[in-house]
């Protein structure tokens, strides 16, 4: 009698874990990646979608088109006028946003990733120089999907240049909607007939501002994120004459009220190890005495480079890009109007950064 009970039990989720009225693949247009552009006349936009298309017997095709409509839904649903096949949102693998796109604003395009649960929150995000059609049109060289190749590349740039691996969509969404935050995400660009990591684009709430270059946007990680690793190249002339140190820093930040104006202080904590020195190449040196040369040049370095990006921030910027006006919000409330005070202040306030640097190894050369 349990035995009959069991099998009736098991017939049953048998029944309702089917696949009725299910579409198959063969079926499916699968949306790889999504491009956010603006019309030429700056009142629609444009949706470029990567699809791929099962064809069966291990058949792929892949696909890039192009909607225009007045919103990005209305763009999605001209789509499937020209698709043959239905298509899925949830498999997703990056956005990318125009550079002119974003300067007009990216507020309908969060609040679309909020608000569709078709839509995976964990998807990469990238503003493009240059329009997404470029982007997505060009050949995928180690990936099936040029959405594929924007995901592993913003992945794997967590291992330089001191960059966080935080630019998934969750993550937009809580810079854009927690107080004294601005959203912060990395930019590429078409590169021949590839792409690359150009920078990083800062935004005032859901509008672009500006992006910075990567040779400025090393500094702006380093004063900005925490746990991120990079190289710090110190060269005192030429090639021939140079240190490179690779870094990996912790940051603490504390705040505090100086009159009517805030103090931030910037601690990074870095453990070093030297990768290049032709600056004391062939002395006759011990250990320790490189070691105490070399942290005291990075120290010098780095403060330097850090005083400079802090002045371009304040006066140039003029936007919290160090992610530090946060603390000051949670340290002094949470009101719209002591919100906006600490806003404004940025460019008047006080920004000083302390190193506390160690070198751990000098490589297998002394």
């Amino acid at each position: 009698m349990q035995r009959l009970k069991l099998f009736f039990i098991i017939l049953l989720f048998l029944l309702f874990s089917s696949c009725y009225n299910r579409v198959s693949i063969e079926k499916l247009s699968v949306i790889t990646g999504i491009g956010f552009d603006i019309g030429e006349d700056k009142r629609k936009i444009e949706n470029v979608a990567e699809y791929l298309i099962f064809r069966g017997q291990n058949e792929i095709d892949r696909g890039v088109s192009l909607e225009i409509g007045k919103t990005i839904n209305e763009a999605n649903d001209y789509r499937q006028l020209n698709l043959k096949k239905n298509y899925l949102l949830g498999t997703i693998r990056a956005y990318v946003i125009s550079e002119e796109r974003a300067k007009l604003g990216i507020k309908d395009i969060l609040d679309t990733c909020i608000r569709d649960q078709e839509r995976n929150l964990n998807t990469i995000m990238v503003v493009s120089k240059g329009r997404c059609r470029e982007i997505f049109e060009q050949k995928p060289k180690e990936e099936n999907t040029m959405a594929d190749e924007i995901k592993e590349l913003i992945e794997a740039a967590y291992s330089a240049n001191f960059f966080t691996n935080n630019a998934g969509v969750k993550h937009l969404v809580n810079m854009y909607y927690q107080e004294g935050r601005n959203i912060i995400i990395p930019a590429i660009e078409k590169k021949d007939s590839t792409i690359r990591i150009a920078g990083i684009a800062v935004f005032d709430k859901d509008k672009l501002k500006k992006i910075i270059p990567i040779e400025e946007a090393v500094y702006v990680n380093l004063l900005r994120n925490s746990d991120v690793k990079g190289n710090i190249a110190i060269v005192m002339g030429d090639y021939n004459k140079a240190v490179d140190v690779e870094c990996i820093s912790k940051r603490k930040v504390k705040v505090d009220k100086i009159g009517d104006k805030l103090k931030y202080t910037i601690t990074l904590n870095i453990q070093g190890e030297i990768k290049l020195n032709t600056y004391s190449f062939g002395q006759q040196k011990d250990e320790k005495e490189v070691i105490e040369e070399i942290n005291s040049l990075l120290i010098k370095n780095l403060s330097e480079k850090l005083k400079e990006t802090i002045e371009k921030a304040k006066n140039d910027f003029e936007i919290d890009v160090f992610d530090i006006q946060k603390y000051a919000v949670a340290k002094y409330g949470r009101t719209d109007a002591i919100v906006e005070k600490i806003h404004e202040g940025f460019k008047d306030c006080e920004i000083e950064v302390v190193i506390n640097s160690k070198i751990r190894s000098t490589g297998r050369y002394k």
